[in-house]
């Protein structure tokens, strides 16, 4: 079965739009900022564990109380660690695994089940869920913004099912970015390299009266391509990309704040795939007996749009009432298959205080989601168009049993979707704050990651086989088939943490995990007694796993800071009984995420104007990681990234940053037998920041 190619689906694009969105956004008055760019070492450890953080609990609350395994990637982080993009970024976080498919594809999850499309991780932009409902995962190429702009990315791992819903199951990324008023002024970073051929960033923002503030942003990038060792050569799936946005914030009254934001990208890309021909007709006939084309060049063309707007009223202490609106368009185009998905998202949610003892937090929500795809021999969907509804509540209430000590948190998500109708994420977490030095934390949570539109109904080609006289006259198409009968994947999470801060200088986080799922998704014969029987999803396949993520913060001088993060996974998977997988998906949800993570940071103001950042990271290797390709195994791999920083003037920065600097290339995924496999190469790029 080729995943990938029955889930690399997409539609077309308009470049013009974007001038339409900074032409309304260019008025006001003009006003420079004075401030400097932001010195790392300025915010001490204390800060940073004492920052709000909102992605737990749909509310604000200290990094350091709050009851899940959460890391927060900061604005600084960012930029010290010299990445351009933002799953590059999330490589900081620990628990989650991040590897380059080609230079335009990434395989990004929490705690296991890796692959192009995995899908047990919700991920969102400032509470906009970003994932197609094609596949219920995430198009990591389109997901960007000016990385300037962003305040700080939440990393939760583990289930967040409780407050954000479905397929929030083994993590959730929430992606924040900057309040309008905290970015007046104007700002121009610049880069380029050998892989980034050219990166450029403009943003502007402005004071609209006394009471809101307003900005605009473009943002354009011309990546260049991986390295293919098959051609051992490069290849061919640079991409470009142009992107354009907004956001202003203000207040209407002492209690009521306001906001809206949009983007519009539009972007070009490029892959060499295996392509699969018709023999039911005659001109396809030169591609006998295989029908199969390697190294065919294809584009990729992705557009969208979005626009959100938010309404919150602060009543009293401990009183909030928010109520949120999106609209969300995507047209994606290639070979496979054109798609075009359209989303409207109503959030309403209120905290409130009913008892002295209780914070309780409720809401609603309402998702409309319609699609339209043209079929193709490659790749189909039954029907071609359609319209679901997605109806949900929550509730959750924190109990204070014991002043500053002891914590319980009870709440679920109930949700009703057009697939498998009415389904349950309750969770139970309790939190014990001994001192002001220590927390330890513990959970039981259930959550489902709800079919997808590819696995209910669709007609994908997995192979061609070509004819086996006299038992196999004619060239036989097996695909896999859409089985309106799939059912949620379910489940029940287990966990423990501590976090400590024994001394100003240090501080330690730990997060224990077990996992027990149940009908994950496997690829069942049609007709087992037939070796060229289509298969078809179902939910027959259990798993469990368990594994440790550690955390060291530690600051040995003031201008010196170094962080260590470890992880280790095991997931082990069986088939029930009566599955008839001809795939062996075990192997590959096994395999496809690595046993053992290494991450070691140190970043060192060596003086006012020169600061040094150095990040190394060990990723053991993966035994299998498509479904079409047994061979697919992947060596483990270290990288060493630099990044030397100089600040000639005041708002000036200017840096060099080098990427995988011990070796030429290295694999870091490999994705199904319907993509070339790639391998990253060492890079470098210089960049100039400058904020006026």
């Amino acid at each position: 079965m080729n995943n990938t190619q029955a889930t690399t689906l997409t539609g077309y694009s308009s470049k013009a739009q974007l001038l339409v969105l900074l032409g309304s956004f260019l008025t006001g008055s003009v006003s420079f900022a004075d401030e400097p760019i932001e010195n790392f070492m300025d915010m001490p450890l204390a800060d940073l564990l004492s920052m709000e953080v909102t992605s737990v609990s749909k509310k604000k609350q200290r990094l350091d109380e709050t009851a899940a395994a959460i890391f927060v990637i900061t604005q600084e982080d960012i930029r010290r660690s010299g990445v351009t993009s933002i799953p590059e970024a999330l490589r900081l976080a620990p628990g989650l695994q991040v590897a380059h498919i080609d230079a335009n594809k990434w395989a990004i999850s929490s705690r296991g089940f890796n692959n192009q499309f995995a899908n047990k991780l919700l991920v969102m932009i400032d509470g906009r869920t970003v994932y197609t409902p094609t596949f219920s995962g995430v198009y990591w190429d389109v997901q960007d913004t000016l990385l300037e702009d962003i305040d700080r990315i939440e990393v939760i791992r583990g289930p967040g099912a409780a407050v954000w819903g479905a397929n929030a199951v083994n993590g959730v990324i929430n992606i924040i970015t900057r309040n309008a008023g905290q970015t007046e002024g104007g700002l121009v970073s610049l880069a380029a390299g050998n892989q980034e051929k050219a990166l450029a960033g403009f943003r502007y923002g402005t004071g609209i009266g006394d009471q809101a503030a307003a900005r605009i942003y473009v943002k354009y990038t011309d990546r260049d391509a991986s390295w293919f060792p098959s051609m051992d050569g490069e290849g061919d799936d640079g991409w470009q990309s142009l992107r354009a946005g907004f956001r202003a914030d203000g207040e209407l009254s002492q209690r009521d704040l306001w906001t809206i934001q949009g983007d519009m990208y539009d972007t070009d890309q490029n892959q060499t795939v295996l392509e699969w021909k018709d023999p039911s007709l005659p001109e396809n006939a030169i591609y006998a007996p295989f029908y199969a084309v390697p190294w065919v060049k294809d584009t990729v063309d992705s557009s969208g749009w979005n626009l959100l707007a938010r309404w919150e009223r602060n009543a009293s202490t401990g009183s909030n009432t928010q109520l949120q609106i999106y609209l969300d368009h995507t047209d994606r185009s290639e070979m496979i298959l054109d798609q075009t998905h359209d989303t409207l998202d109503i959030d309403f949610q209120q905290q409130l205080s009913p008892l002295s003892a209780h914070d309780l937090i409720w809401g609603l929500g309402y998702r409309r989601i319609r699609d339209d795809f043209d079929n193709t021999f490659l790749g189909a969907m039954n029907p071609e168009r359609s319209t679901r509804d997605l109806y949900s509540a929550f509730v959750q209430d924190e109990i204070v049993l014991s002043p500053q000590q002891w914590r319980l948190i009870l709440g679920s998500k109930f949700e009703h979707n057009d697939y498998t109708g009415f389904e349950v994420q309750p969770s139970i977490r309790m939190l014990w704050t001994p001192d002001s030095h220590n927390t330890f934390w513990g959970a039981v949570s259930r959550a489902v990651r709800t079919p997808s539109r590819l696995e209910r109904g669709s007609r994908m080609v997995s192979i061609i086989v070509p004819p086996i006289p006299p038992y196999v006259p004619q060239p036989t198409v097996v695909h896999s088939l859409g089985n309106e009968n799939f059912d949620s994947e379910k489940m029940l999470a287990y966990e423990l943490g501590y976090r400590t801060h024994p001394r100003e200088n240090i501080s330690l986080d730990l997060a224990l995990f077990y996992n027990d799922y149940d009908d994950l998704r496997s690829f069942e014969a049609v007709q087992p007694q037939d070796l060229l029987s289509d298969v078809t999803f179902d939910n027959k396949l259990s798993s469990n796993s368990y594994g440790l993520e550690l955390v060291l913060d530690w600051w040995p001088l003031d201008w010196w800071r170094l962080q260590a993060s470890y992880s280790y996974l095991r997931v082990s998977v069986s088939p029930d009984k009566n599955s008839v997988d001809p795939d062996s998906n075990n192997p590959l949800s096994e395999g496809s995420s690595p046993d053992h993570q290494l991450t070691v940071r140190s970043m060192m103001d060596l003086r006012d104007d020169l600061s040094l950042d150095l990040w190394a990271s060990y990723v053991d290797e993966l035994s299998r990681t498509a479904y079409s390709l047994k061979d697919s195994s992947v060596p483990a791999y270290t990288s060493f990234n630099a990044r030397l920083a100089w600040t000639p003037a005041r708002n000036i920065e200017l840096s060099l940053v080098g990427q995988n600097l011990f070796d030429d290339h290295h694999p870091e995924f490999i994705g199904e037998n319907f993509l070339t496999p790639t391998e990253v190469k060492r890079s470098w790029h210089i960049q100039m920041r400058w904020d006026f």
